[in-house]
């Protein structure tokens, strides 16, 4: 009886813990506000990007509440995009004041979408 308390509550706390995410964000339904200037608006048919966009935590910032853990996206009209060839972590800390899961910052970037994935080529926060 004690070994199936045990692992019962073993069990509980693994599963608290895949599903809890990282635990230090805090999440916020609020819009992006979205600052003046030359950004992206279209993705093109074959889906070249280049130019300014908005780039931030995809869990924390930009609604992609399936996403488990803290993940880099980026923003165009009102739809969020994973990304990769670069993380999260690479432009600093991500819970710092102005770490990617509290702020939205501005990215300029190149690079392609295929698959409703951002794939960068380059990625230089402004």
């Amino acid at each position: 009886m004690k070994n199936i308390i045990y692992s019962i509550i073993f069990l509980i706390m693994m599963i608290s813990i895949t599903y809890a995410g990282c635990g230090s964000c805090n999440v916020s339904n609020k819009k992006t506000k979205i600052p003046e200037g030359s950004f992206i608006t279209s993705i093109g048919e074959e889906g070249n990007i280049n130019g300014l966009l908005l780039a931030s935590c995809g869990m924390c910032n930009f609604g992609m509440k399936e996403k488990k853990m803290c993940n880099l996206a980026i923003q165009i009209n009102d739809k969020a995009y994973d990304v990769t060839g670069t993380g999260i972590d690479d432009h600093g800390d991500a819970h710092a004041k102005d770490g990617f899961c509290n702020a939205v910052r501005v990215a300029k970037v190149s690079g392609k979408i295929e698959k409703d994935i951002f794939i960068s080529e380059s990625f230089i926060l402004q």
